[in-house]
């Protein structure tokens, strides 16, 4: 009972049984206006004619039987009421004198309802006085049509006088004829018309529920397969693109759905990366604050230290064989300080002093030291745009970011390669690709250091930034050098970008606000 009244609610609440309903209750009503209409015209078409024909039967008859009548003779009507009898539709005829005797009453087999006039075609049975009713008497099975029996009469002095086509004729009455038409064919055309109804309802109905089932399932398929993606959707799952099959409704809402699905999956992934970036921006954030602590506290040592060795060497003087040891504790301390120096650029605590430069001249200059830096096996290759490339940077830092792109870059092609370094200008969309642009869009200075070296897989790629993480062998490397440079680009409100592939080489993208020449410290 409980899964009847379900699926009982679940047709109700169904688009195509309320198509199929609204279908079903319009043609049936259409048809029952019609067959009721045409219930009345065939009754009224059937019932004039019936009226017609007994009039005409009617008339035959008494035309053809006033002999018969006048002479009483019942022999001579025997014809007269066979032919009339033999016709499909009549029922019964009578035949009476004018004084109401009956003379000839015949009927068909099976009718009941004239019994008692069978029993009057033995003799004659007097009816109610006056002359009996001529015209059409119609009943609920019946239709009968009285006709008088009339002959024509002149008087012995007038026949002398007028000759047999005279105008002095005179009409008596001597007789009537009753025709009984059956209207049971009446009510086969009604029958006849109610199974034509029903059977043309019936194949409407079952055409029109075939193509409702058709045209629903055409609809409905891409409507289910919509809403279960829809679902899945909003469950996070993810759902691949609805095929458009057709140019109407459904498929602009397919349209609609793909394109929400791309907008969402973009939206996504710009979280997921935000994500990504907040998260490594904590984790920067935990470690320069961990390297600002150990560096000021290793710089209190370091300078404590220094002064002792300083002090040292003064008294030393003369000893060279001590006084050698003293050095290069000295030159440990001068290489101490330059990792604090290090650890404090990484921590952004550093200090900056940005003046406008233009990169094509800071890079042209430095050229010869990236030369010297690459070594004889690295070819190194500048390449730098004609328009303006004025930044605010800070000049040192600068060099310092490029001096540890190309010391990573001649480290990643051990048996030697190319190294490119490229300049341009890029909008600021390019820049910030996950940001909305301002209304007036700045644009960057792009510099792109290529290498044809070993490459990194995702892996490394993803962590290549990270404070002291290294791929050299130990003592060759801190793994700060990537460190650094991503500090110094985020400082100066630019972006650092990587592609690269293992065995590929590697491309880094660094961006730069551009400046006017004139623009102030």
């Amino acid at each position: 009972m409980q899964r009847y009244r379900e699926l009982r609610k679940t047709l109700k609440e169904s688009f195509s049984f309320k198509l199929f309903r609204a279908f079903a209750v319009s043609t049936v009503t259409v048809l029952l206006v019609f067959t009721l209409f045409f219930i009345h015209y065939q009754n009224r078409k059937v019932t004039d004619n019936l009226v017609n024909e007994g009039r005409m039967f009617a008339g035959l008859l008494a035309y053809s039987s006033r002999v018969g009548v006048f002479a009483e003779n019942r022999e001579l009507l025997k014809d007269a009421v066979q032919g009339i009898m033999s016709q499909k539709d009549v029922l019964s005829v009578s035949i009476y004198t004018a004084d109401d005797k009956i003379l000839v009453h015949d009927q068909k087999k099976g009718d009941k309802k004239n019994r008692k006039a069978q029993e009057e075609k033995k003799g004659f049975v007097p009816k109610s006085g006056g002359p009996r009713p001529v015209g059409v008497n119609e009943n609920a099975r019946t239709i009968e049509v009285t006709a008088p029996v009339v002959i024509e009469s002149l008087s012995t002095l007038e026949e002398f006088y007028y000759d047999s086509t005279s105008s002095h004729k005179k009409e008596e009455i001597i007789g009537y004829v009753t025709v009984a038409m059956d209207k049971t064919v009446l009510w086969q055309n009604i029958v006849a018309v109610l199974v034509r109804s029903f059977a043309i309802a019936a194949v409407f109905l079952l055409t029109g529920t075939v193509i409702i089932y058709l045209s629903i399932k055409r609809v409905t398929r891409p409507l289910t397969r919509l809403t279960e993606a829809v679902r899945l959707l909003g469950l996070g799952v993810p759902v691949e693109k609805m095929p458009v099959e057709t140019p109407d409704e459904v498929g602009k809402l397919a349209t609609a759905f793909n394109t929400m699905s791309d907008n969402l999956k973009e939206r996504d992934e710009e979280a997921k990366h935000l994500e990504e970036k907040l998260r490594y921006a904590e984790k920067m954030e935990a470690v320069g604050t961990l390297a600002r602590g150990i560096a000021h506290d290793f710089n209190n040592i370091l300078t404590t230290t220094k002064g002792s060795v300083y002090l040292l060497e003064k008294k030393l003087h003369g000893n060279d064989a001590l006084k050698h040891y003293a050095e290069q504790i000295h030159n440990s301390l001068d290489k101490a300080k330059n990792l604090i120096e290090s650890l404090l650029t990484f921590s952004r605590i550093q200090a900056i002093n940005p003046v406008p430069v233009d990169l094509n001249g800071l890079i042209r200059r430095l050229k010869p030291m990236l030369v010297n830096l690459g070594g004889e096996k690295v070819e190194v290759r500048i390449s730098l745009s004609e328009g303006d490339l004025t930044v605010r940077v800070d000049v040192l830092q600068i060099e310092q970011v490029l001096m540890n792109l190309c010391a990573n870059a001649r480290d990643a092609m051990p048996d030697g390669g190319l190294l490119t370094i490229e300049t341009g200008s890029v909008p600021g969309r390019s820049a910030h690709p996950d940001e909305l642009p301002s209304p007036e869009e700045e644009k960057y200075a792009l510099i792109t250091v290529t290498d044809n070296g070993l490459g990194m897989d995702d892996g490394l790629k993803d962590r290549i930034f990270e404070p002291f993480f290294t791929t050299k062998e130990v003592g060759k490397g801190m793994g700060l050098g990537l460190s650094i440079v991503y500090g110094i680009i985020e400082q100066h409100r630019g972006r650092i970008e990587v592609n690269t592939r293992k065995g590929k080489g590697t491309v880094f993208l660094i961006y730069i606000p551009l400046c006017d020449k004139d623009c102030g410290g």
